[in-house]
């Protein structure tokens, strides 16, 4: 698990000069890794909710810039999986909320700001829906070990990240069609 770490904390400090998002992704991977946050001083000011869907919505938010790019959810690209592991990690706590609990309201609420606005009144609905189908009912495990596998693959020999990457999720099928589904609610 020190190796992650490390090759993590070294992966965000070369990111941060290439990408500001990927590298503050990867923070806040490692604090997850760890499992710290960062806090306020005013713990009533943020909620474990809201933070959850902050981060769960800059992970859509770079999620679908790749897939607008690209046109599909690339399984085999790390970036991707690490994308998928962050919002894996943070939409844990859907499982079994309603609309009406304020967990579910705090949630969409970072969501928005954690998406920069891509969630937004019209989508949302639409986009929790698809959140709660996802963490519901498919089987996310796979992806935190995953790329915890990748990232060891990558210290002992960068070369071979790629073809590390490329080694797939068990349901990785599964993960990239409800994520997708999600994706296509934004409008293009």
């Amino acid at each position: 698990m020190k190796k992650v770490l490390t090759l993590i904390v070294a992966m965000a400090a070369f990111l941060a000069a290439e990408n500001t998002a990927d590298a503050q992704l990867l923070k806040n991977l490692l604090n997850k890794v760890k499992g710290t946050t960062e806090t306020t001083t005013v713990e009533s000011a943020v909620t474990a909710a809201t933070t959850n869907g902050q981060a769960a919505g800059a992970a859509l938010k770079a999620l679908y810039t790749q897939y607008k790019a690209d046109g599909k959810l690339d399984m085999s690209n790390i970036t991707n999986l690490l994308n998928l592991t962050t919002l894996a990690t943070n939409v844990k706590d859907l499982k079994g909320q309603t609309n009406k609990t304020a967990f579910y309201k705090d949630f969409a609420a970072g969501l928005v700001t954690g998406s920069n606005n891509l969630v937004n009144s019209a989508n949302s609905s639409s986009i929790m829906g698809g959140l709660q189908n996802l963490v519901n009912n498919v089987d996310l495990s796979g992806l935190t070990q995953k790329a915890e596998n990748t990232a060891a693959s990558l210290t002992e020999k960068l070369t071979s990240a790629s073809t590390k990457a490329n080694t797939a999720v068990e349901n990785a099928n599964e993960i990239a069609t409800s994520v997708t589904s999600i994706l296509n609610l934004f409008k293009k």
